[in-house]
């Protein structure tokens, strides 16, 4: 049995025969009742003297389109859905990189027309893409983004087309600082201003 110390280093006996002794007699002692009786309850005050519940009413949600007339629902959404599906195939076609996937919605045009046009009458996030006119320049953007992404990668790839980009980008420049009535000189090699060529 390891030996115990005091913080000044002196030993400490104990005599375990005596410790177990006194933890014995512990365990053995009065334990109390078998059950414990749970808590007294307080009894309720009469209904009379009650105070009565106020329930406070739950706000009314607004309505995200609140500002805008909710557009009454057609009876058919095919004209609109003809007109949705067909700008989503001229955007693909128009984009080298997505004109393989135009066929497909070329392919499959007649069963998504009736399905977008079903889904209009019955939901408004669909009617909303497909009747408001709210996606057409949404198709638009995307279109012209992505075009303009492929032809600035292009100009990555390329370095000697990047150089012609550049030089006919800096003609532009010179043109429209001139059509402002401005002078417009560049260096020339020896380091002396000239004016720039008309």
């Amino acid at each position: 049995m390891p030996t115990l110390e005091t913080t000044d280093g002196k030993p400490v006996e104990i005599d375990a025969d005596e410790v177990n002794a006194k933890f014995r007699a512990a365990m053995d002692g009065d334990a109390g009742p078998a059950e414990q009786a749970p808590p007294k309850r307080q009894p309720r005050p009469p209904a009379e003297d009650a105070k009565p519940r106020t329930r406070t009413a739950p706000k009314a949600e607004k309505s995200r389109t609140a500002d805008k007339a909710a557009a009454p629902v057609k009876d058919d959404y095919t004209e609109d859905a003809q007109n949705f599906v067909g700008a989503v195939w001229t955007v693909a076609a128009s984009i080298p990189v997505t004109q393989p996937y135009a066929l497909v919605v070329e392919n499959g045009s007649d069963a998504l027309v009736k399905s977008l046009a079903e889904g209009a009458k019955h939901n408004a996030t669909v009617r909303a893409f497909v009747s408001s006119g709210e996606s057409s320049w949404i198709l638009g953007l995307a279109s012209v983004g992505i075009g303009m992404g492929l032809q600035a990668f292009q100009l990555m790839r390329d370095p000697e087309l990047r150089a012609q980009a550049a030089a006919v980008t800096r003609e532009h420049l010179k043109a429209a600082i001139g059509a402002k009535g401005l002078d417009i000189r560049e260096a020339s090699n020896d380091g002396e201003a000239v004016p720039a060529a008309a």
